[in-house]
């Protein structure tokens, strides 16, 4: 009698199981085919999705271009300005130490100008003082610590005609001359021979001796450099270039009495690349004029 009972109950069991199994099946059937579950999206989400990644790349791109557009900006700013102090420390360190007298402003022909394009000076190659009078061809000098050389040029006093170079003449007469032979040194006295006498003596006896003349020019929106012996021309001299991309101006060097001393020359200069702009008004000063 046990047996048929068991036999009932797992058939029972089992009945119960499958109904189980099918109510939730079913159920999770009903589940999965709730409206708007399991379908992907819709092409107005599709299209929103677009339009909202072709705004966000937009400036993004936008972004991006500005930020290189400053950059590019700021470098070649800044190439400009190195090219143009790098011309103007060479160009300040020279002429502080050029022969005072001998700068002068000029156009591109060599005549002397208050306002153009060029400007000349002497550099001094070595300087001293002078011993005894300075009214002779023969000269005593302190032994400097570079020797002069034959065919320098002795200057005593430049007190420069702005009409005329320092070989020409100064405002109290002859001031250059040409060394023709120099000594040997004794007792720290350096004796010379040149071929002129001095107009005028100086009061602090300074002799100053040079032997080449440079020439910066600002030709074709380029800032040369250019050397020769002095009392030659610069026709065999190639010049070199210390700055480009210079504005067209009037003139770049210039004389103001009002604002400037004798020793005082003005420049200025505008270098153009690309937009960008750089202006320099610089003053340049002579050491030790008279």
């Amino acid at each position: 009698m046990d047996k048929p009972h068991s036999r009932y109950a797992a058939s029972d069991d089992a009945s119960v199981t499958t109904t189980r199994y099918c109510v939730r099946l079913g159920f999770a059937h009903r589940t999965c085919a709730q409206p708007g579950r399991g379908r992907g999206f819709t092409l107005v989400e599709l299209v929103m999705v677009i339009l909202l990644l072709g705004v966000m790349a937009t400036f993004s791109s936008q972004f991006i271009g500005i930020g290189t557009q400053i950059y590019g900006d700021a470098s070649r700013r800044e190439q400009l300005m190195s090219d143009a102090r790098f011309a103007l420390e060479r160009l300040n360190r020279e002429l502080r130490d050029a022969v005072p007298g001998s700068v002068r402003i000029e156009d591109a022909a060599g005549n002397p100008l208050d306002q153009g394009a060029c400007l000349r000076f002497w550099p001094i190659a070595t300087a001293s003082r002078y011993l005894g009078s300075a009214a002779s061809g023969g000269l005593t000098i302190v032994e400097p610590e570079v020797l002069p050389r034959e065919e320098d040029q002795a200057i005593i006093y430049p007190l420069a005609d702005p009409a005329l170079n320092l070989e020409q003449g100064c405002l109290h007469g002859n001031c250059v001359a040409r060394v023709i032979s120099v000594g040997s040194p004794v007792s720290g006295a350096l004796p010379l021979t040149v071929d002129d006498t001095f107009a005028k003596e100086s009061p602090g006896q300074r002799i100053y001796f040079a032997r080449q003349q440079v020439r910066y020019c600002v030709t074709n929106a380029a800032l040369t450099r250019a050397s020769a012996a002095i009392g030659t021309d610069f026709h065999g001299s190639t010049p070199a270039l210390m700055a480009e991309h210079v504005r067209p101006a009037p003139y770049y060097f210039y004389r103001e009495p009002a604002a400037f001393s004798q020793s005082e020359v003005g420049l200025r200069m505008e270098l153009e690349q690309r937009g960008e702009r750089v202006l320099f008004n610089h003053k340049l000063e002579t050491l030790n004029v008279p």
